[in-house]
């Protein structure tokens, strides 16, 4: 009797050391992948740059409920909760840098790669749990949006923690359980709106397919419906409230949440079969294998088994079709496909009674991740490259002034030059405030200023490169020089004939040919 508790107790001690190992591996394995590069690739797009951006104005205003973006307007297109992220990373130091913006991103990717081990551990077994949280660390997607400040890693993060907290409760026998389930929704729907219901809309039809329309009392939970508002709600207030209830409302609740996600204006072959190029992109390399795990899984007939993997059906088609609905499309709003499609690639894994099968799966992995380093290494100076600010930099150490971008990315501009660019609408409104007497800069694209009267007063102060897009910098000196001398705005209307005339000479033969002319400086920038 005490040899056959000893032997219990022993097997208990392996099976945890098993455990913990497996963890272990995953955690460091995943750490090591998606923390390669780490705040090389710079930030060179509005999208990339918004998030950060509004990170220094909470830093530096202390706007933390309504961030604004440099112009002073407050952002209430997405929630704060991915602005706050970036703004607790870069407390310490005190400035929004690549590496702390970045930061919130890679540390909910391995978040997401180790929930979805735990995801996989559960449902079917260890093994299956270790390749479902390389898989999913390995993906395109994941690894991509790792190294970005966008918040859509942070809703992933929250959705594959809800799945978690599903499953946890024994799908809904445990009412305590989805408490927290409707909690990690609420914060969620801080990342991106109504995106964050995406995983909600998952389980409700995992529960309609297992036990009925009547199985959704399974899902009721007070105390979880009461978690979720006071999470979810307060933002949507002050965010009425601070950009008034009609431009909320219009802006937000209509235009950038519901029709945005279940609004597409036309319907062709081309949006079509869009969302699942970017299905299929975000799951690379590891799409090949997707077919295959769900050829099996259909199949599947222990009733136990096909239980769980009906969820992981439901998780995969659900989140599908929400997205491919919604009225913008971008590979990573696809994001929430990579833990179910890895997840099932584990279990068909772990149904494979093959002996080579987990050096096969070491062999793969180490050929992505060995392939991967190749392109990320050659891809980001080419990337880096497209962007060019040091002749604006220089300007600005030496004259400081305010800051006006046309035509160009200005949150861009902004965020790498650190200090507030303003989009300019067009031009001319640049021009009517440097005859008031503003000294300020102009950037703006050569393809724009190439179809501008430019009046002669204008000074080219620098040249650079955003985004692949060449620009210049204007500063008004020649019209302040200009107004002091004459007061009256510009003399007689002879005068201001005959500099309107030098103008015009100035941009002689800019209006011919513009798209041509800016495809050779194109094409030039692209080759440095």
């Amino acid at each position: 009797m005490a040899s056959l508790t000893w032997s219990s107790k022993t097997s208990v001690k392996v099976s945890l050391s098993g455990s913990w190992g497996r963890l272990a591996l995953v955690a460091a394995a995943d750490a090591v992948v998606l923390s390669f590069n780490f705040g090389s690739r710079l930030l060179l797009t509005n999208d990339d740059t918004r998030f950060p951006v509004m990170a220094r104005d909470v830093l530096v205003n202390r706007h933390w409920l309504v961030p604004a973006l440099p112009d002073g307007t407050p952002h209430l297109m997405k929630p704060p909760l991915g602005v706050w992220l970036i703004a607790l990373a870069s407390w310490p130091a005190g400035v929004v840098s690549v590496g702390t913006a970045v930061l919130p991103s890679l540390l909910e990717a391995i978040g997401v790669a180790l929930l979805t081990y735990w995801l996989g551990r559960r449902l079917f077994d260890p093994d299956a749990g270790v390749v479902a949280g390389l898989t999913v660390a390995t993906t395109v997607g994941v690894y991509s949006m790792a190294q970005s400040s966008m918040p859509d890693m942070a809703q992933l993060v929250a959705a594959t923690g809800s799945m978690a907290l599903y499953v946890a409760s024994q799908f809904g026998d445990d009412r305590a359980w989805l408490v927290a389930f409707y909690g990690i929704i609420g914060v969620g729907s801080l990342a991106k709106g109504a995106a964050g219901f995406v995983p909600l809309a998952v389980v409700i039809v995992d529960t309609i397919l297992t036990h009925g329309m009547v199985g959704l009392k399974r899902l009721v939970s007070i105390p979880g419906w009461i978690l979720l508002a006071a999470l979810a709600v307060p933002w949507w207030v002050v965010a009425a409230m601070a950009g008034g209830r009609t431009r909320f409302v219009q802006g937000f609740v209509l235009n950038d949440q519901l029709l945005f996600y279940f609004g597409r204006p036309v319907w062709s072959w081309r949006t079509t079969s869009e969302p699942f190029v970017h299905a299929v992109t975000v799951l690379l390399p590891w799409a090949l294998l997707v077919p295959f795990a769900i050829r099996r899984a259909v199949r599947e007939a222990d009733p136990a088994t096909l239980r769980r993997l009906r969820l992981l059906l439901s998780w995969l088609v659900t989140a599908f079709v929400l997205i491919a609905v919604s009225g913008r499309q971008r590979d990573r709003y696809y994001l929430p496909l990579c833990p179910a499609a890895a997840l099932l690639i584990g279990w068909r894994y772990s149904t494979v009674a093959w002996r080579w099968r987990a050096r096969a799966f070491a062999g793969a992995c180490i050929a992505v991740v060995a392939g991967g380093v190749v392109f990320v290494t050659l891809d980001t100076p080419r990337f880096n490259a497209t962007t060019d600010l040091r002749e604006l930099q220089a300007v600005l150490a030496r004259t400081p002034a305010d800051l006006f971008a046309y035509d160009l990315q200005d949150l861009a501009l902004s965020f790498n030059l650190d200090r507030p660019v303003v989009n300019d609408k067009n031009y001319q409104r640049f021009e009517a405030r440097a005859r008031q007497g503003q000294m300020a800069y102009l950037i703006i694209s050569d393809r724009a200023l190439n179809a501008q009267r430019i009046d002669p007063c204008m000074r080219h102060v620098a040249s650079g490169l955003v985004t692949q897009r060449p620009f210049t910098v204007l500063a008004p000196r020649g019209c302040l020089a200009r107004r002091h001398a004459d007061p009256d705005g510009g003399g007689s209307p002879g005068k201001r004939a005959a500099l309107v005339s030098i103008g015009e000479r100035r941009v002689a033969g800019s209006e011919h040919g513009d798209a041509a002319a800016l495809g050779d400086r194109t094409n030039a920038a692209a080759s440095r």
